[in-house]
């Protein structure tokens, strides 16, 4: 009976940590890290019917503790930081903004058969992959700049421009 009731006590154990294994998507369009501490932000397509949904085109969530969790945005991480305003929209492109920054402007569409998020700073497009936020010390929500990394569509090279909010 006891031996029963350690193998039932194992497999729902196995059950609940499957459970809460967290699965992050290897394809991110981009990710948004902060100097403040190693958790980050994903921002992943959004299709709906296989298409870009027009409303939401990019799915937002934060994954904590060493990639081991994830968790939605807050309100406030929607309105006034990570959120995403939707400037236009069609089936296979839209023109985005981060609630943060609203002078930087996305276009997420495909390129190169996969769907991305692409930028333009100082004359030169780019496949954004990560966004990085230094934070002023002793202010955990003043920013002294944001990095931008990714790959330059001109040239193939990876390319990193910061701006200052």
């Amino acid at each position: 009976m006891l031996r029963q009731f350690s193998i039932t006590l194992l497999l729902l154990l196995a059950a609940v940590l499957q459970l809460s294994a967290v699965e992050i998507p290897s394809e991110h369009v981009f990710v948004f890290e902060r100097s403040t501490n190693s958790n980050y932000v994903c921002y992943d397509i959004n299709l709906a019917g296989g298409s870009l949904s027009q409303k939401e085109p990019l799915k937002t969530y934060w994954v904590l503790d060493e990639e081991t969790r994830t968790e939605g945005l807050t309100f406030l991480d929607r309105k006034m930081a990570f959120g995403v305003k939707v400037i236009s929209a069609k089936e296979n492109e839209a023109w985005v903004h981060l609630t943060a920054y609203k002078n930087l402007k996305i276009r997420i569409c495909r390129h190169k058969g996969k769907w991305a998020g692409i930028v333009k700073l100082k004359g030169h497009e780019m496949v954004v992959e990560k966004m990085f936020a230094k934070m002023k010390p002793h202010f955990a929500v003043k920013c002294e700049y944001v990095e931008i990394t990714g790959t330059d569509i001109a040239t193939g090279k990876k390319r990193s421009e910061r701006i200052t909010p």
